[in-house]
């Protein structure tokens, strides 16, 4: 598309710098021009805004002292870009300041479909600004025809004509061109003409819907109601409808993101059935499963929110009908509330959690896993695998009793120790008689897998792993750990039991001991969960005391240099310096789910 080096600079410097102001509502100007087709739509709203209130913000003027700020600004490939746009910017006469108020304005727009694969010089792509002052941006386009038409680059700019509006095109000596027009308030600029003149005839339809007299204003009689097929013609419903793509945004709940990528699914087909034809065996099942999934796929969104901390999002809008039926529950909802989170202590570095039996996991896992036709299928390898442990008439009552809420987090060291304690929680649940027979099939199972570690272990090591039980005496609460003060880093300890009625697993017994079932608390937002969180608090706390002593232990694990894993711990400390906390929630939508990581800097992003 961009066969200019220069035009590609000032592209990508609309796009980074991107800004609005506040008009009628700019951004569904835009969007009524943009394709709504397109495989891949980026919209950036209102970031003049955003801009301003990041830079004003109290993270905005901390974050250059930082450790990831430092690097980032001491980067050689970041002041290289910085100086080329300074270049830029100053050769068309203006400023930083002039680009991000008055020129990308509103709000702006890339769309973008790849070429069919019988045409593949087809690709398509637009991009479309809504500026502060349509004046500044058109001084701007001029200036930049005249630097390029000095160097040659540019041999000519035509005026072009498509239905009563005008165009422009650009005419490269090396054979190329581009096309832009301005739309009214919105610029357009594309390498293929037929887009250019899609926006236009887009306008022009909105124009045409606009403007005509609603049939009701000229036949419609008072006291008598229209019929469905006058109300089908009257275009004023249509006049005030607002553009398909912000329906899209509206049904994603993204609509009020400071920048979102639109996906459409259908403009992709093509693509996804190439690549599952092209797939080696193996692939094609794992593929043939995702599309499957990814035909049932409405539409789905990636976006960006900013208030006084940020938040990431994925949404994904559902055909019900075409959803695999053993998916449904997990894609189009509705959803169990539930707050399995609040298994997670307060003081977890990170923790998961989830709300699902046992029994539906592994229906998901069957719909999911792709099985070659002479292998057993994921419930029939569990069968014979799991089955001969818990006992095969015991494993359908195992299985609906694990569960609905699990969690698994890891916490701050115990006393004396320099390793985090990973912890992880599942309760049994049913009928009384049922829910013994599974505790007992579980405690046996999870039993026979320590003894199996120990004597495998044993067998080949000169350091002898022991298997002891230790009764609580405030509690009576039984937990068997491993022990092997030679082999083990201290403060490893893998340790179980069944405690009030839930089976704790950890790497150090005092974590099962001290584990106590939450008080109900009031359940999150109907339809939302909390899937996974993470204290950048108490992991800078960690790295701070314990880094060192975790180096130590892992570079033999993993085989690593302890150079180099320092340099992986400081990199990763350097991010987590600037987050407090992050929460990943999922949320109901119609026909699908959104999730949600949000992030709490630890400095607002608004003053």
């Amino acid at each position: 598309m961009f066969r200019s080096t220069r035009t590609l600079a000032l592209v990508l410097i609309l796009l980074l710098l991107s800004a609005p102001p506040a008009q009628a509502d700019p951004r569904e100007e835009l969007l009524r021009l943009a394709p709504p087709d397109a495989a891949l739509l980026l919209v950036v709203h209102n970031a003049r805004e955003h801009a301003r209130n990041l830079a004003e913000s109290p993270f905005g003027t901390w974050f250059p002292t930082t450790a990831a700020g430092q690097q980032l600004f001491s980067n050689g490939a970041f002041g290289r870009f910085r100086d080329a746009a300074n270049r830029v910017i100053d050769s068309l006469g203006t400023s930083p300041a002039v680009v991000l108020d008055d020129v990308l304005g509103d709000a702006i727009a890339f769309a973008y479909s790849p070429a069919p694969a019988d045409r593949p010089n087809d690709e398509r792509a637009v991009i479309l600004v809504r500026p502060g002052k349509p004046q500044t941006l058109a001084a701007l386009v001029s200036r930049v025809n005249q630097l390029q038409t000095q160097t040659g680059e540019l041999t000519a700019v035509v005026r072009r004509q498509s239905a009563g509006a005008e165009f422009f095109e650009r005419q490269k000596a090396d054979g190329s061109r581009d096309f832009y027009c301005f739309c009214g308030n919105v610029f357009a600029f594309s390498g293929a003409e037929a887009d250019v003149r899609a926006v236009l005839e887009r306008d022009r339809e909105h124009e045409r819907v606009r403007q005509h007299k609603p049939e009701r204003d000229r036949d419609h009689q008072p006291g008598r109601e229209q019929t469905g097929r006058e109300q089908k013609r009257d275009p004023a419903a249509a006049a005030g409808k607002p553009p398909e793509l912000l329906t899209r945004l509206r049904q994603l709940r993204v609509e009020s993101a400071a920048a979102v990528l639109l996906v459409n699914p259908r403009r992709l087909d093509a693509d996804v059935a190439a690549r599952l034809a092209a797939a080696p065996e193996q692939e094609r099942r794992f593929l043939a499963k995702f599309a499957e999934v990814w035909s049932s796929l409405d539409c789905a969104a990636v976006s960006v929110s900013c208030d006084s901390h940020l938040e990431l999002g994925v949404s994904l809008r559902f055909q019900p009908q075409k959803v695999p039926a053993a998916l449904k529950p997990w894609l189009v909802g509705p959803h169990a509330d539930h707050a399995a989170a609040n298994l997670i202590p307060r003081n977890a570095l990170f923790g998961l959690a989830s709300h699902a039996r046992a029994s539906e996991l592994l229906e998901l896992l069957e719909a999911l896993a792709p099985t070659a036709p002479d292998k057993p299928t994921v419930k029939n390898w569990f069968a014979d695998t799991i089955g001969p442990v818990v006992g095969r008439n015991n494993l359908p009552v195992l299985l609906d009793s694990l569960g609905p809420d699990w969690a698994a987090w890891a916490e701050p060291p115990a006393p004396g120790t320099s390793l985090p304690t990973l912890v992880a929680v599942v309760p049994l649940t049913g009928e009384a008689e049922p829910r013994r027979r599974a505790e007992r099939a579980l405690l046996q199972a999870v039993e026979f897998g320590f003894t199996a570690a120990r004597v495998g272990y044993n067998a080949r090591h000169s350091d002898q792993i022991e298997l002891r039980e230790e009764t609580d005496p405030a509690t009576g609460l039984l937990v068997k750990s491993l022990l092997n003060d030679r082999g083990f880093p201290p403060g490893f300890r893998p340790s179980f039991a069944l405690s009030r009625g839930h089976l704790v697993l950890a790497t150090h017994p005092e974590a099962v001991r001290r584990f106590s079932p939450p008080e109900p608390a009031a359940p999150p937002p109907r339809g939302s969960a909390t899937l996974a969180t993470l204290s950048g608090t108490a992991c800078r706390a960690y790295l701070r005391t314990h880094g060192r002593d975790l180096v130590k232990v892992l570079a033999p694990l993993v085989a690593a240099d302890e150079m180099d894993l320092t340099a992986d711990l400081t990199a990763l400390a350097a991010v987590l310096e600037l987050i407090d906390s992050a929460e990943l929630n999922r949320h109901e939508l119609e026909n699908g789910t959104r999730f949600a990581l949000r992030l709490k800097t630890a400095r607002p992003l608004k003053k």
